[in-house]
């Protein structure tokens, strides 16, 4: 904590936080700070007339001037700021697979941990997600942790996941957990879009003027539409009319499925408007390792850079970086570091041998 108060000047002052107005020195001022096990939290009042991003412009310089690795930035309110300086990184191991819930559950599902060593809880009832990151990222891991976590509740009939495979390479391996809900070719995965769209009519017909929000049945399970890729069936796919197809029942999903139970999670690599054009009717979004900074505020929203989620910093490296992430949620506009934990190729064969058709 002396730290803070002991190079609190010299630090405002070299990084231009600290302003001289006709021979007068201002200074922002150290209001409160808390320390932790994984973090030291510092609470700082802003001088009259700054903005958030002229200090979101200088996180790197308060990291190296009070030691630490990073900063995070949040407005805590109006003139006040929370600076969060990491001191350890519980995400820096990979983390197992996690153990299948023993009770049905629609979610949260617990897929990882978050920065301080909470456990992450995704939300995929009530919500559409979209993952995004570079080959190799670990985009895999937040789809088959979401799968895991449902399986009880699949079982129970409380949760259909229908899975979109364009690339025949993710998906595919557990393709017996999705109960012949499962689509590689494109046309066959425009029919399971137009027929998601169906199920998602209807039911909002049958519950117009009796209830306004989803509860899972056996009647009205939750129904999870899966795509990994998206790319390949939203701006690659070569067929005009099934390009158009497809957008327009993903777009129709993404503007009314939450409320009658129909969600969708979409994977894809380039989250560059001209590929997903749909990209801010997702409201729960995750950022993997990206290609570029710009990249960034791309998935996470305006700002979401400036306030520390540095995606195109996460090490390229497997063993340091896949599945580890930025996420920004409805509920919060401050985005937050997570691992989802890795679900290898032995630990889906058990969960086909578990809970597949055949099983």
């Amino acid at each position: 904590m002396s730290v803070y108060r002991r190079h609190w000047q010299a630090v405002m002052d070299v990084s231009g936080l600290a302003k001289r107005v006709h021979g007068r020195d201002y200074l922002p001022g150290l209001v409160h700070v808390q320390c932790d096990g994984w973090a030291d939290r510092v609470t700082v009042r802003m001088l009259k007339g700054q903005a958030v991003k002229d200090w979101a412009d200088r996180i790197d310089n308060l990291a190296q001037g009070f030691g630490a690795a990073s900063c995070r930035l949040a407005l805590v309110k109006g003139g006040r700021l929370l600076l969060t300086f990491p001191r350890s990184d519980p995400l820096a191991e990979p983390i197992p697979a996690l153990p299948i819930p023993e009770e049905p559950t629609v979610g949260p599902v617990e897929i990882g941990k978050q920065e301080d060593g909470q456990p992450l809880r995704l939300k995929v009832h009530g919500t559409h997600v979209l993952i995004a990151g570079a080959t190799g990222a670990g985009k895999g891991s937040f789809l088959w942790d979401t799968i895991r976590g449902l399986l009880p509740a699949m079982r129970a009939g409380l949760v259909e996941v229908w899975a979109l495979d364009p690339k025949l390479m993710e998906l595919s391996f557990g393709r017996e957990l999705f109960q012949g809900r499962y689509a590689a070719d494109p046309a066959d995965c425009a029919d399971l879009l137009d027929e998601a769209v169906s199920v998602m009519q209807k039911r909002a017909a049958r519950f117009a003027g009796l209830q306004r929000s989803h509860v899972p049945t056996i009647e009205d399970p939750f129904v999870l539409v899966l795509v990994d890729e998206v790319a390949f069936l939203t701006a690659y796919q070569p067929d005009k009319h099934l390009r158009q197809r497809i957008s327009a029942a993903l777009a129709t999903l993404a503007t009314q499925g939450r409320s009658v139970g129909v969600g969708v999670m979409a994977a894809l690599q380039d989250p560059r408007k001209e590929v997903m054009n749909i990209r801010n009717l997702f409201l729960d979004k995750i950022a993997l390792r990206l290609d570029e900074s710009e990249q960034v505020d791309m998935v996470l929203g305006d700002g979401a850079r400036d306030r520390g989620a540095f995606a195109d910093h996460i090490s390229p490296v497997p063993e340091q970086g896949a599945g580890v992430a930025y996420m920004r949620l409805e509920t919060s506009p401050e985005p937050i570091r997570v691992r989802a934990a890795y679900v290898s190729d032995a630990d889906i064969r058990a969960m086909v041998a578990q809970f597949g058709e055949a099983a």
